[in-house]
């Protein structure tokens, strides 16, 4: 009986590139309060916006592998604890596309984040086929009270 074979070199493993401090090149330690449950809540509309938060999310989560992130598909429970959900979130993404001032729920968001006094990070889907738009254009869709 022969036994044949052959001696293959290790494969790399390809590198995830996550952030690390420049100080120590290691990743941040991501601290959250004692109340909430999400470091980020990626506020969007789906029509225009679901899959670029989406892609979002999954990049932040490479990048940061210890972050709490909320997104509606992932974990919403009750579409009535938006609130909520923004009171135990530590800082508010809005994912502005086209009809994202439309909606009733992310005006819930925007009203909520602020009475809270959340921090707010805003992106722009700038792309028209992909339901973006120009600033100036997606502030002409913002309620006035909210300008």
């Amino acid at each position: 009986f022969f036994l044949t074979g052959a001696v293959a070199p290790p494969r790399r493993v390809a590198k995830v590139p996550t952030i690390r401090l420049a100080s120590t090149k290691q990743p941040p330690e991501l601290s959250i309060g004692t109340d909430l449950t999400w470091h980020l809540f990626l506020s969007h509309i789906w029509s225009t916006g679901q899959d670029a938060v989406g892609n979002i999310k999954s990049e932040l989560q490479l990048l940061l592998p210890d972050i709490k992130i909320f997104l509606d598909v992932d974990d919403l429970k009750d579409i009535g604890a938006l609130e909520d959900y923004i009171q135990r979130s530590q800082v508010i993404l809005f994912f502005l596309s086209r009809g994202y001032f439309r909606s009733q729920n992310c005006l819930r968001e925007i009203r909520s984040s602020l009475e809270q006094s959340k921090p707010i990070v805003l992106v722009q889907e700038a792309d028209p086929d992909k339901g973006g738009g120009t600033l100036q254009a997606l502030r002409g869709e913002c309620p006035d009270d909210l300008q």
